[in-house]
């Protein structure tokens, strides 16, 4: 009865501590089974050693495959077999003890930590591996006097409680050496990653000044591109510009061949597409970061795929996508960089990805001052024969005023009688008076004022806090100009105006009432100024 009783609690102890108890030391681990395996070999044998062994590892309570499990327990059934072999040639004594103990954990070690920890892709080193084989032999050899009194003692009630209970002292032991071990290593792992941080925020300070450099946009992005690369630890880097017409284009790389930046320059994605994935779900700090579970759907030719070594579930994987959007003052996107596969091979932190928005933030002033970055805006929002804003710029401008609440009258003119004058004179003659229209447009408003070309023959003007009683005052000023100037061909313009917000709450309101203001002037004999009702 009471061998039964001991093997039950030899047993059950054993399943906890392998299943609860794996104590570890960096990547190496051991099972606090074996305070309670060692001495049912001595007191039971190792042939129900062995099973009780096997049958803990395969149905211990932790998350690891079955093959996993299989490997473990035939690898304990093995080393206890032998270890307990041992005891039974060397007979039950201090020194056959040592022996089966030796024996154990050299079978131990050659089959975990030289062969699964290898296979695994744990294995660090050679000496580290010996290390930890020292440090579990000092720590389990506290097992051998107690398994030795307590096969000495069966029939002492008093000795083999008080030989059990001992038992938990070497337990106890190892986690709390564990614990220490795991708080010196988190702590040294921190020192590094601040002492990590702190060098890249020192480079981006430093680099913010060649940001600032005068050199053309391009050049300026492949010295951000390179940056990332070489400074901020990343094996792939894109940088891609979004054109003021919401195309984008990808003008930078870093780490990627040449012949594979043209693939990808020649197969950008729409900005639309690019909006459509910057989801909140994949939101971390002000990036976003597409993991390859997400499973989005990119075409092939939309991604650069590197070479990567996918350990575990932190490793950065295939698919992965990490993109850091620049925005504009106003809150427009102007440029993102995508880089890819940090190189340490793991899933950036969220203070990884700060550095790089700290960094991008140096870039977008970089973008903004850039004159070349400057002159491509404005070609994109002017109308090119006459230097004034297009008709998208001017929706653009009309629409903010009314967001922002403010008053201001809308001017809306075109050239009288425009088509006889192309049929008579031609389109040449008829440039020319678009563009004398224009000039005579820019002398005739305030700065601040806004003037575009509508399309075609037909202009518009937004007087800024100005009611309409004064914007037409300044039209008729206009009219007059118009009509008294001297181009190939005499001509008059036609105006209508209307006021934000007495006329119209909607800047197409406002655009509709003004432009039948100007139907009016028409109607009226043209060369005239209408506001409206």
């Amino acid at each position: 009865m009471r061998s039964v009783t001991l093997f039950t609690v030899l047993i059950l102890s054993a399943y906890f501590a392998h299943s609860f108890g794996v104590i570890r030391f960096g990547k190496f681990s051991i099972s606090a089974s074996f305070f309670f395996l060692f001495p049912m070999l001595v007191v039971f044998g190792p042939i129900i050693t062995s099973m009780a062994a096997y049958v803990i590892s395969l149905f211990q309570y932790t998350k690891i495959d079955l093959s996993r499990r299989i490997y473990s327990g035939s690898q304990y059934a093995i080393s206890y077999a032998v270890a307990g072999l041992a005891i039974q040639i060397l007979g039950v004594n201090i020194y056959g003890l040592i022996v089966a103990f030796a024996i154990f954990k050299i079978l131990n070690f050659i089959l975990v930590d030289l062969f699964l920890y290898f296979y695994l892709d744990r294995y660090r080193n050679f000496r580290d591996a010996l290390k930890y084989l020292l440090l579990e032999s000092g720590i389990f050899a506290l097992v051998i006097p107690t398994a030795y009194v307590l096969y000495l003692n069966l029939d002492n009630n008093l000795i083999l409680y008080f030989s059990v209970y001992t038992l938990l002292f070497p337990f106890f032991l190892t986690y709390m050496l564990s614990v220490e071990n795991k708080s010196r290593m988190e702590l040294e792992e921190e020192k590094v990653r601040l002492s990590k941080y702190v060098n890249e925020l020192k480079r981006v300070l430093e680099v913010s000044e060649l940001l600032k450099s005068n050199v053309s946009l391009v050049d300026l992005m492949m010295r951000v591109a390179l940056i990332i690369h070489d400074d901020l630890g990343w094996e792939y880097v894109l940088v891609s510009l979004v054109r003021p017409d919401d195309s984008i284009e990808r003008i930078a790389y870093s780490g990627i061949t040449e012949d594979d930046f043209k693939k990808l320059q020649a197969n950008c994605p729409t900005l639309s597409f690019v909006k459509n994935i910057m989801r909140d779900e994949f939101k971390v700090s002000n990036s976003y970061f597409i993991p390859e579970e997400a499973d989005i759907n990119l075409p092939d030719e939309m991604v650069y795929v590197g070479k990567y070594d996918v350990i575990d579930g932190t490793s950065w994987k295939d698919k992965d996508l990490l993109w850091i959007p620049i925005y504009d003052k106003n809150g427009k996107m102007i440029a993102y960089i995508s880089p890819d596969k940090p190189k340490n091979g793991k899933r950036p932190s969220v203070e990884d990805i700060t550095i790089l928005e700290i960094f991008a933030d140096q870039v977008r002033v970089a973008i903004e001052n850039s004159s070349e970055f400057e002159t491509l805006q404005e070609k994109t929002i002017r109308d090119p024969q006459t230097g004034l804003y297009n008709h998208t710029e001017f929706y653009n401008r009309i629409d903010k005023l009314v967001q922002e609440k403010e008053k201001f009258s809308l001017l809306m003119m075109d050239i009288d009688d425009f088509k006889f004058v192309n049929d008579s004179y031609g389109h040449q003659a008829g440039d020319v008076i678009i563009e004398y229209l224009a000039e005579r447009i820019k002398l005739s408003i305030r700065r601040g004022d806004i003037a575009a070309r509508y399309g075609g023959d037909e202009f518009t003007i937004i007087l800024r806090g100005t009611e309409k009683m004064i914007a037409r005052t300044i039209a008729e000023r206009l009219r007059l100009s118009v009509a008294e100037g001297n181009p190939p061909v005499k001509v008059t313009i036609s105006i209508g105006i209307a006021e934000y917000p007495s006329d119209s709450l909607t800047s197409n309101g406002i655009i509709s009432v003004a432009d039948k203001a100007l139907y009016m002037a028409k109607m009226h004999g043209k060369n005239q100024v209408e506001i409206s009702n």
